[in-house]
């Protein structure tokens, strides 16, 4: 048995199409109980996630297409087979369809292993692993025999097909995708029996063959026509006909054959497993549940004039394995019915499927796996901080943690590990090819930690945040020991923004799995499509600012803790946000030439809150840097801050981002570096929420911890605010001539400028 870690929370994405898809998620939910009694399990019907209505429209239209318009079934199916981009543009759309409406459940549940059953749903986990950095190990099963390119996908840790024939067919639809076999997964009634004692439960003859018929729970097909052939090939047999939920298929049936001893009809019923067991072979149409639950019991399976699409896949596939005879023309399934020898051999190879596996080893083969195991290109937001770092303005965001006490490498080590993207490196690409993120298991978090003594925590800071990250390397640490112990971190900019950054190393620490507070000044925006216009109109409106003070490669950086209760307090006395009160303090302590500061502004949504990756737009601010009334420089700062936002400005800036995302490489990379610039703003201020307890670090409190920006080309001036515990702490990072501990300190002086003052 392979060795891994417990799962606490799994999490099913199944959909009420037919029950196959809910048949294997019921089988898995059982084999994960067997594994893991103590972990909770919750399901998920990918459908009804989709939006309202959804499930019944896409129920009709398979209906309507397996009954109506095989044809058009049969198209759609080849299509995706013969025209790759075809597939691949369908799983894209409803990959990202599917993904967005997913991605909130899956915050709130927070799963630590999810298994999907139904492919649309497949289609969303592997968009979300893609595109948020979804981490929880993620297992497709696929609940027909034959695979088809959109039960496939590359980002899937795990795709589980039914039988070894399977394999190479899953391998073609998605190449590069890691396939494994699992046992056929039914209800876990569905086992081999003995088929007397089942014959006695159900009252059938025991010295008479019984042949089964079963069309699924939704009984496509001409059951009427399967039943008379069936009396043809075995005129002494019994027939069962099992209609599902189909009523007019079993009133056709009534009609068709009468009164006749030798057909016993039966509509829906919880005694399938029985019936099986108690048969001598299963005929059906599809290949789907019925037909693995046959395998699970051990009888072979005749195929009689599958259905469109993927029954007549699954069908031509079991035959290939040897489990099933195709039966599509008269006659062929009574002649089939006549051979009993060959019966008798696939009776003995189903058993041999049915014994040769476990559903749990599939379970925990996908539980010891780690994800984005085949790496990911990097979305258009992550890309930006590739393309614009060089060895002048690297691109890291960082914190700088005061500590009441000593930590080790390991504390630091495992902080780290719990960040996502830190075991992997960030390839840059070339003019030709886009950059992205690859893991690499070689990558140890012990060796991204180095330490330093007898340095002052300036002298640390100030060296280790100047100088670049290793070619490729997505982290490192530094722990300063002394009389004032730290530890400082710096991650590559595309790995995340500042909220990611934070929500990933607090998993390395006892504030793992906890809310924080809510942002000092941000609220999610959700803006309509029609500010968007606006806020394009008011980003070409803006134009070009005069250069800033004077840029060098030297870092200078400032920290201050501002009292948390008394910057709120005075952002609620004077009318304003905290973040916009901190705008006006950091014009007062500037207090220069015209200035505009960048504002990352948040969109992260409740289904994005806990994704990886960078989700903000940006607003520019033209700060009044020479007004020297307080309460006048905090009016024209809220009044063009608020102004910003209602535009529609920071939507506006990630549409840019993600536009300019869709040219060539090439183009990509020379836009970005124009964009993000000093010709365009000449400060860049944040401000993060962060949490307002204790946290601890390998048993020593974080007593501060301080948000560490980058640079920008050309641009000298770089803060960060973020709340922690009691305090809202500033971290100004200075380049050139700018001297960021002063700034700081004068931030603290325009604070008090504040205090106490009324509108």
């Amino acid at each position: 048995m392979l060795d891994s870690a417990t799962p606490r929370r799994i999490l099913i994405l199944s959909a009420d199409m037919g029950e196959g898809h809910n048949a294997t998620g019921r089988a898995l939910r059982a084999a994960a109980g067997r594994l893991w009694p103590d972990a909770s399990t919750h399901w998920l019907d990918t459908l009804d996630v989709m939006g309202r209505g959804v499930g019944p429209a896409f129920r009709r239209i398979y209906v309507t297409n397996v009954e109506r318009t095989p044809w058009l079934y049969e198209f759609f199916y080849n299509s995706v087979w013969r025209y790759r981009w075809f597939a691949t543009a369908s799983k894209r759309f409803v990959g990202e369809w599917a993904g967005r409406r997913l991605a909130a459940r899956i915050d709130q549940i927070q799963p630590d292993l999810i298994l999907s059953t139904y492919p649309l749903g497949t289609a969303g986990l592997d968009w979300l692993r893609r595109h948020r950095g979804l981490e929880a190990p993620i297992g497709a099963w696929v609940s027909d025999f034959a695979p088809h390119p959109f039960w496939v996908y590359q980002g899937i840790d795990l795709n589980l097909v039914m039988h070894e024939v399977a394999v190479p067919v899953a391998a073609r639809s998605a190449p590069g995708a890691t396939v494994a076999i699992s046992a056929p997964t039914a209800d876990e009634v569905f086992r081999p029996g003995d088929r007397a004692a089942a014959r006695a439960e159900l009252e059938l003859p025991q010295d008479t063959f019984v042949s089964l018929v079963a069309c699924g729970s939704l009984g496509f097909g001409r059951s009427e026509d399967t039943v008379q052939e069936l009396l043809v090939g075995n005129p002494d047999g019994l027939v069962v006909v099992v209609c599902g939920r189909n009523e007019r298929l079993r009133a056709r049936i009534r009609a068709a054959i009468g009164d006749d001893p030798r057909v016993r009809i039966l509509g829906w019923t919880d005694q399938m497993s029985t019936l099986m067991v108690a048969a001598d072979v299963v005929v059906t149409n599809a290949g789907g549940a019925t037909s693995l639950e046959a395998l699970a019991v051990g009888r072979p399976v005749l195929m009689h004039r599958p259905i469109a699409a993927h029954g007549r896949a699954n069908a031509q596939l079991m035959a290939d394995a040897g489990i099933a005879v195709v039966c599509r023309r008269d006659g062929e399934l009574a002649e089939a019915m006549r051979d009993l020898p060959r019966l008798a051999q696939m009776e003995q190879l189903a058993l041999k499927q049915a014994d040769e596996r476990l559903v749990e080893e599939g379970l925990l083969a996908l539980n010891s796996t780690r994800p984005e195991r085949l790496g990911r290109v990097l979305s258009a937001e992550d890309s930006l901080f590739v393309h614009i770092a060089s060895p002048r303005v690297p691109q890291h965001v960082g914190t700088i943690m005061e500590m009441s006490g000593e930590v080790s490498v390991d504390d630091v080590a495992g902080m780290l590990d719990a960040m996502h993207g830190v075991r992997g490196h960030v390839d840059p690409g070339s003019w030709l090819r886009r950059p992205r993120w690859t893991q690499d298991e070689a990558v140890e978090a012990k060796a991204l930690v180095s330490e330093v003594d007898g340095v002052s925590l300036r002298e640390a800071v100030d060296s280790f945040y100047a100088r670049p990250l290793p070619a490729g390397a997505t982290a490192e640490a530094l722990i300063v020991h002394g009389s004032s112990p730290a530890v400082l971190i710096k991650l590559h900019h595309a790995l995340g923004d500042g909220v990611a950054v934070l929500r990933g190393l607090l998993g390395g620490t006892s504030g793992k799995g906890r809310a924080w507070a809510s942002p000092v000044g941000h609220q999610v925006s959700h803006k309509l499509p029609r500010l968007r216009l606006k806020g394009l109109l008011a980003l070409a409106r803006a134009g070009a600012v005069p250069r800033g003070p004077k840029f060098g490669a030297s870092r200078r950086l400032g920290l201050v803790k501002l009292p948390g209760a008394e910057v709120r307090a005075t952002a609620r006395g004077l009318g304003v946000t905290p973040t916009e009160l901190l705008l006006a303090m950091f014009a007062l302590a500037y207090q220069g030439d015209r200035l505009r500061v960048m504002v990352p502004w948040s969109l992260r949504g409740t289904d994005t809150l806990r994704a990886a990756g960078n989700w903000t737009g940006a607003l520019s601010v033209d700060l009044p840097v020479q007004e020297t009334d307080p309460l006048r420089c905090l009016e024209l700062v809220r009044d063009a801050l608020r102004a910003g936002v209602e535009s529609g400005a920071p939507e506006a800036a990630n549409f840019v981002v993600r536009l300019i995302g869709l040219l060539p490489a090439p183009a990509h990379r020379l836009l970005a570096r124009l964009v993000y610039q000093s010709r365009w703003f000449g400060a860049i201020a944040s401000v993060i929420p962060g949490p307002r307890w204790q946290v601890l670090l390998g048993g020593a409190e974080i007593e501060a911890a301080y948000a560490v920006l980058p640079l920008a080309e050309g641009v000298s001036i770089a803060w960060g605010a973020l709340t922690w515990g009691p305090h809202v702490t500033v971290c100004v990072t200075g380049g050139g001539a700018v001297d960021g501990s002063s700034l700081a300190e004068r931030m603290v002086d325009a604070l008090r400028e504040f205090s106490g003052r009324t509108p």
